[in-house]
């Protein structure tokens, strides 16, 4: 007689009369096999339930805040650079920029994830290297995996821009994170501060807005140079603020960050004026520019806040 089939569908919804009857049936069907074989009949179970677990891990694993942050940079420098261009060009444009950007910054933010995993048992134990859920292998083999996809996808656009803010991005991250001699820069809260704002101000918007510039540029227009002064202020306080919460963790393992060394009180109010600085001068000179400058800045501005 033919095994029977167990199928366990949780995130299919089923009434309980369907499954009442269907248990019956089943208990019908073993216990006439008895009577005929004397046997127990063969169960084979197959499971097709979602690890909702594991999802649930993998996006923890990506930083969801950063990915906000880089999807809104790379949206309005896009908008910005071409903002005479058709609006389809436009989507293509960004369509070539955004997937390699959020990938990359994946690769970033979870090679940060693996060096970090000590301090971030302590600080962050609910990201997945320091939890257990994902081993440092799985976080390498994610990390590779999502360099290769930007680059894969970064080299179809044979946009040389492109390809150049993804490489110094990477460059910028693995100096920040690595822990091999001459790099782990996040120990320096001069250095730290460094790749944060390189990165954040100056690659990810001068990078982008290149790529998406119909035309080449020799001189910087007015318009990116507004963004980059107003964004090299919030890299500034990305770079102290991110670091407040995880003064425990950083004191243990000897990470000397500016959090630590002002103190937390007198840092938070460093980053508040910064802030205020930066939103004022983003606010009156986006409002006397053209609406685009301004619908960056502005857009910018909130990704970076979240």
């Amino acid at each position: 007689m033919a095994p029977i089939l167990r199928v366990h569908v949780p995130f299919l919804k089923i009434s309980p009369s369907k499954v009442a009857r269907r248990e019956h049936d089943v208990s019908t069907y073993e216990a006439v096999h008895v009577r005929k074989t004397g046997t127990q009949p063969r169960v084979m179970s197959v499971s097709t339930s979602v690890d909702y677990h594991g999802v649930s891990a993998l996006v923890r694993f990506t930083r969801p805040h950063t990915v906000l942050g880089t999807v809104t940079s790379v949206c309005s420098m896009t908008l910005l650079a071409a903002s005479h261009v058709r609006i389809f060009d436009v989507f293509g444009i960004l369509g070539q920029a955004l997937l390699p950007a959020v990938f990359m910054n994946i690769a970033i933010v979870g090679l940060n994830q693996v060096y970090d995993k000590r301090i971030d048992m302590v600080n962050k134990p609910y990201l997945p290297m320091a939890s257990g859920e994902f081993s440092s292998n799985t976080g390498l083999l994610l990390v590779s995996a999502s360099t290769a996809v930007a680059f894969t996808w970064g080299a179809l656009s044979e946009s040389t821009a492109l390809i150049s803010t993804l490489l110094v991005s990477l460059v910028l991250g693995i100096l920040y994170s690595v822990d091999l001699k001459m790099l782990r820069w996040k120990r320096f809260p001069l250095l730290a501060a460094g790749c944060i704002l390189l990165v954040r101000a100056l690659t990810v918007h001068v990078g982008f807005f290149l790529h998406a510039s119909p035309q080449p540029i020799n001189i910087i227009p007015p318009s990116l140079m507004h963004v980059v002064a107003v964004m090299t202020i919030y890299s500034i306080v990305i770079a102290i603020f991110k670091d407040l919460p995880d003064i425990s963790g950083d004191a243990i393992h000897g990470i000397r960050t500016i959090g630590i060394q002002l103190g937390v009180k007198t840092a938070f109010s460093l980053c508040v004026f910064l802030l205020f600085l930066a939103q004022t001068w983003g606010a009156v000179h986006g409002f006397h520019s053209g609406s685009i400058l301004r619908s960056s800045v502005l857009v910018n501005m909130l990704s970076q806040s979240i």
